[in-house]
């Protein structure tokens, strides 16, 4: 049988190796990520952090250049809507 002081210690060791292992992966993907947002055109310009206006303004309704427009409550016209036999006051070709 294992004693439960050995026990402990295995527990403790693939604890501290897990821990090291999440690390490594966060460090890794950190490097990926940075590399990645730097680019490597970004690194041969000399001023790459500087803003550069292209005079290009950003949309100022971008849900209209997506074609979607937001709907505003209009009461008349869910009271047409609602009551349309009361706005027909007439059928065509008849008379009464």
């Amino acid at each position: 049988m294992v004693e439960p002081r050995q026990s402990a210690m295995q527990r403790i060791q693939v604890g501290v190796i897990g821990l090291v292992v999440v690390l490594l992966f966060v460090s890794l993907a950190t490097m990926v990520l940075d590399r990645v947002k730097s680019g490597p055109d970004a690194a041969s310009t000399p001023d790459s952090g500087a803003i550069v206006d292209s005079g290009i303004a950003p949309p100022d309704e971008p849900l209209a250049e997506l074609g979607v427009t937001p709907i505003a409550k209009d009461d008349a016209a869910d009271k047409a809507l609602e009551e349309p036999a009361q706005s027909i006051r007439q059928v065509p070709g008849r008379t009464q």
